[in-house]
Parts: structure tokens; sequence; C-alpha cells
């Protein structure tokens, strides 16, 4: 019989775990489901769990409940250390992006119930990507940004409003909050991009995206086209003309049809590898974590991970 490890944030969604663990819980007693679990008590405190798991139990399958946050740090406990484990996720978080992209059912019992009855196991791509400025690499599922959507991240990380909106599971709408304010905080940049042995460069670059699938910001479809299995890195430039054309830009994001795609102020590029750079110090965020606000020299390519999808 197949054995399970939970590895549960009790911080996620403002503690909304603690609620929807118990279900989860007597749903695997009343199947005899083989089960261990195991709680994360401080920041990174997810890749040290997993680490010591993957390395006493070859082959483990690990279930992530928590946000993307902490799906973010049990992926880089694993890849860090290049040891082999299946990862299954139950969205517990404020974004919870990673579920959007790989169809995963946001009510927690329904994800499970897959997980254990109808499982898909599948080699996802993930991101890897090295710094040369700050001489420091990790690893994303989602994407990672510069610019405007990171400085909206780093917004929201830090505000009451989201600590009091993931009380009602409502944690999305911080990002939309934080959104004004971090337009006219954000300033545009320049930006040298190179993939597939040729250069660009963008001088008012506003908003840049590594993303591993269609969503970031909470649900926002940004990049319809990308996938978790292709075996490519989508990356989304966008320009600033000026205010009312980017905000008749994100109108068409946010809408159906994603004509937002079609402006010539939003670039798109496809590659397996790819090189940033940015000379001018921008905030970062990798899977809704922030990184250090400075200029970046990041160098970006594919690895894989065994997920339960």
């Amino acid at each position: 019989m197949q054995f399970y490890t939970f590895i549960i944030n009790p911080a996620a969604g403002n503690g909304h775990v603690k609620h929807i663990w118990p279900q989860l819980e007597k749903y695997l007693e009343t199947h005899n489901i083989n089960y261990a679990v195991q709680t994360t008590k401080y920041p990174g405190h997810a890749s040290q769990i997993i680490q010591e798991l993957a390395i006493l139990n070859p082959q483990p399958i690990m279930v992530v409940l928590g946000g993307d946050g902490t799906l973010h740090e049990a992926l880089n406990g694993l890849q860090t250390k290049n040891l082999q484990a299946t990862l299954a996720y139950i969205p517990c978080g404020s974004g919870n992006d990673f579920a959007r992209g790989a169809n995963i059912d946001f009510d927690p019992l329904k994800a499970l119930q897959k997980i254990i009855t109808n499982p898909t196991y599948q080699d996802i791509d993930i991101g890897f990507y090295h710094d040369a400025i700050r001489n420091n690499s990790a690893f994303f599922t989602n994407n990672l940004g510069i610019g405007f959507d990171a400085n909206i991240v780093y917004l929201a990380n830090h505000s009451y409003s989201k600590r009091l909106l993931n009380k009602h599971q409502l944690g999305f709408l911080a990002y939309a909050f934080s959104f004004f304010k971090a337009y006219f905080r954000q300033k545009t940049f320049n930006l040298t991009l190179t993939c597939q042995d040729t250069t660009y460069t963008f001088q008012k670059a506003f908003l840049c995206t590594i993303t591993n699938h269609p969503y970031f910001g909470g649900g926002v479809c940004l990049m319809p086209k990308a996938k978790l299995n292709d075996g490519k890195l989508d990356v989304v430039i966008i320009e600033k003309k000026s205010t009312l054309h980017f905000w008749y830009l994100f109108l068409l994001m946010i809408l159906p049809g994603h004509l937002h795609s079609l402006s010539k102020k939003v670039h798109h590029f496809q590659a397996s590898s790819i090189r940033l750079e940015t000379p001018a110090c921008n905030h970062c965020h990798a899977d809704g974590e922030d990184l250090a606000c400075a200029p970046s020299d990041l160098t970006f390519t594919i690895k894989k991970q065994h997920f339960i999808i």
C-alpha cells in the first residue's frame, strides 16, 4: 500500500490550513491510508523537512499543503540537493497560481481524492536560475518576475490587508489592492534579453516575467500558451508607453480573449535557455517570494521534477 508524507504549513492562507487539515485527516483515516505528517515551524523549514525525509526514504511521495511559497520551499529542498521524490500539492494559500497552471482542484478534499484514487504522474518543467551579481541560484515552479509584478508581490506580502483577507479565503485580492500603489512606485528600466543566440534591448521595460505556465499575480492569465511540460520557459516583457495605454493593456489582460498579447508593447519569447540583465535596482520575486531589490544578471534553464497532477 502506498505511503504518503504530508508537509503542512499552518501559516499558509493566514492559518486557513488549520481548518482544512481535519477534513483531510478524516478522509485518510476513513479510507485506511498510510500517512505521516510533518508541520513547518518557520520560513524555510519545508526545505529542511523534505531533504531529511528524502534521504531517509528513497522515492517517497510528499504532499505539500500550503501556498505557492511552501511548494517553492519544498521544491528547492529537493532540487538543490539533487534528491529524488514525487511531489503532490494541495493548494491552501493566497495566490495558488501553480494549482491553476497544473489544473489542480481548489477544493482541498477533491485535490486529495485525486492524489489518492486517480493520480497522474508527470515529469514537469521546473525553472532554474543563477544570478551572477548576487551569486545565488534557486528553482521555481511558477514564475520569476522583475519590475511591476514583483513590486505588487512585495507590497502584498508586507500588507496587513493580505493577512485580513486570507482569513476569509480572499487573499488573492491583496494583489489587486497593491496594484495601484505598485504602479506609481514602479519606474521603467533598461533590460537586455538573450535567447536563441539573439540579443534584444528594451529601454522602457515595466514588467518582465519568466513563466512556467499561464498564470501570475493570483490568477491573471499573462501567457495563455505557456505549458508545464514543453521543455521551454516563456518570457513576457511589457513596455510602458503611457499610463492610458498600460491601463488598456491590463484591462485586456483580465478580460477573456487574451488580446493583450497582440499589443506591440507586449513581447513574448520562448526558449530553454535565457539570460536577462537589468542594471537598475528592481524588485524581484520567485513564486511570490521576495528576492533582493538590486540589479540582476540572471541565466535561466529548465530542470524536471516528478509530480502527481
